[in-house]
């Protein structure tokens, strides 16, 4: 087991004369100890290290504190070979460990020339802003030992920092915009035992950067938070990370337009859809209804306001009955929406193939007892039209059932209006330019909201309702490896060429 033939090719040149090399790992970060990240570096680093045959001797997690920081990477300087530190260098207020460092040495920090070109190359679009400059001078105090790596990252080129014996990794300045206004309000709290972090998220639909605060009173926390909000109040938004729980409280509340600002109008239509589906599961039990569900916009917001009517007339451990027509060619990133969902707001999903035809008729022969069936259909819908009322019964020659749209009204801005205003989840896909999902074969992204190049803005960004279904249903896309591009001669039904 330890001897050198055991070791992989790149990790035997570490283990010449007998001895390996030694690491310890430094995690840095009040939001591991707090629970609010999940420290995923460690696990990355002690692999790779391994690897190569460097023996990891300790890991250790520390605070955004200075003095705490330094006295680790002080006593991991004396015992290792190798120092590697995670987290804590970023532009803002709680990004210590340049500073950290240089204590552990008896060191100052200077601004490194090659690490400020850098990042005012990568960070040149953002220099209209008056806090980049601040960001920049922050990201390029290194401690005046400090030597730079080369790498081969056209930007990075010149990152990680090493101090030896001790190296530094960067983190994505995800959170620059909010540097100065927010450590001057750290800082103003701080004697009150109040801790302000800030993190970048990335992947949340809602936002970018988290703010937490922590407070060894009530009062201190409340004083913090509302300065927060007050001075920040053009981009800082209240996220419920839990839109499935306590929903009855949080829909009267929104209503009550305490965390939102909502008109009469789309208010006016929440409450009928909410009094619809009340009135309906009043009229049949639960084992008579189910849900039809396959993962776009319109049937998710349909999802939670069905889950806050069923969480006030039955409790919210009750299941909601669903069912959804497979599509063979159906986008990965949205079938893994709907398993997710399906498990957050307690669903008994029922996944069913063919079309929706027969996958009605599979449904009535094996849950005969269904006779409702909740549909996310607007009248803007293709087959929209075709329906007189929100409630109806399917047409005759179809596997009969009730249908019940209580959001065949809703316009394509009051479905975002009510996804966005009550936090809840959605397809990634509507990030990323879709404004309406199909056949992956079929649907590409809205036009409308291209930006430059293959960039789009967001689904709830489209401003006229009437290109919602733009992109959708296009009987001439082709697919080349792997990417989806509309074909410039098509056919048309009679036969003629034409240009799309």
């Amino acid at each position: 087991m330890g001897s050198n033939s055991a070791l992989p090719t790149t990790a035997r040149a570490f283990a010449t004369g007998g001895k390996r090399k030694t690491a310890g790992i430094i995690v840095i970060g009040d939001e591991i100890l707090n629970g609010s990240t999940t420290d995923t570096n460690s696990s990355f680093l002690c692999r790779r290290l391994h690897h190569r045959g460097v023996l990891v001797k300790k890991i250790t997690v520390v605070g955004d504190t200075i003095p705490e920081i330094a006295a680790d990477v002080a006593e991991f300087s004396r015992n290792y070979d190798l120092v590697l530190t995670t987290g804590g260098v970023g532009p803002t207020h709680d990004d210590r460990t340049y500073e950290a460092i240089a204590a552990a040495f008896g060191d100052t920090l200077r601004i490194d020339d090659d690490l400020q070109a850098v990042f005012e190359d990568v960070l040149s679009k953002y220099k209209q802003r008056p806090d980049t400059a601040q960001a920049i001078q922050k990201f390029c105090s290194i401690p005046s030992s400090a030597t730079l790596l080369p790498t081969t990252s056209s930007h990075f080129r010149a990152c990680p920092t090493s101090v030896n014996p001790a190296t530094i990794n960067s983190r994505t300045p995800s959170s620059r915009s909010l540097t100065h206004r927010l450590g001057d309000i750290a800082k103003a709290h701080a004697a009150e035992g109040v801790s302000i972090g800030s993190y970048p998220v990335v992947g949340n639909s809602y936002y970018k950067t988290k703010l937490t605060v922590e407070a060894t009173t009530k009062q201190a926390g409340q004083t913090a938070y509302a300065e927060l909000g007050s001075s920040f109040r053009e981009f800082v938004r209240n996220f419920d990370e839990l839109p499935w729980v306590d929903t009855v409280k949080k829909m009267d509340a929104f209503r009550a337009g305490k965390d939102s600002h909502i008109d009469a109008a789309f208010l006016k239509k929440l409450n009928d859809a909410l009094e619809l589906i009340e009135l309906e599961l009043g009229r049949y039990p639960l084992e008579q209804v189910a849900l039809s569900f396959n993962g776009g916009k319109d049937c998710t917001i349909l999802l939670h306001l069905l889950r806050v009517v069923i969480d006030k007339l039955y409790g919210p451990e009750t299941k909601i009955k669903a069912f959804h027509i497979l599509c063979e060619d159906e986008f990965p990133e949205l079938r893994r929406f709907v398993l997710d969902i399906a498990w957050k707001y307690n669903v008994q999903l029922r996944e069913l193939g063919g079309s929706l035809k027969s996958g009605l008729q599979t449904l009535q022969a094996d849950e005969p007892d269904v006779k409702v069936v909740f549909m996310g259909s607007r009248s803007t819908d293709p087959h929209g039209k075709f329906m007189k009322s929100k409630c109806q019964w399917t047409d005759e020659d179809w596997p009969q059932f009730y249908r019940v749209c209580p959001v065949f009204d809703w316009s394509y801005a009051e479905v975002w209006k009510g996804l966005r205003g009550l936090c809840v989840p959605y397809c990634i896909l509507y990030d990323r330019g879709y404004t309406s999902l199909g056949d992956r074969s079929k649907t590409v992204q809205n036009a409308a909201l291209r930006i430059a190049g293959d960039q789009y803005k967001p689904a709830y960004c489209l401003e006229e309702d009437h290109l919602e279904r733009e992109g959708r249903d296009k009987d001439h896309l082709i697919t080349v490896d792997s990417d989806v591009y509309l074909s410039k001669d098509v056919k048309t039904e009679n036969g003629d060429n034409t240009k799309a």
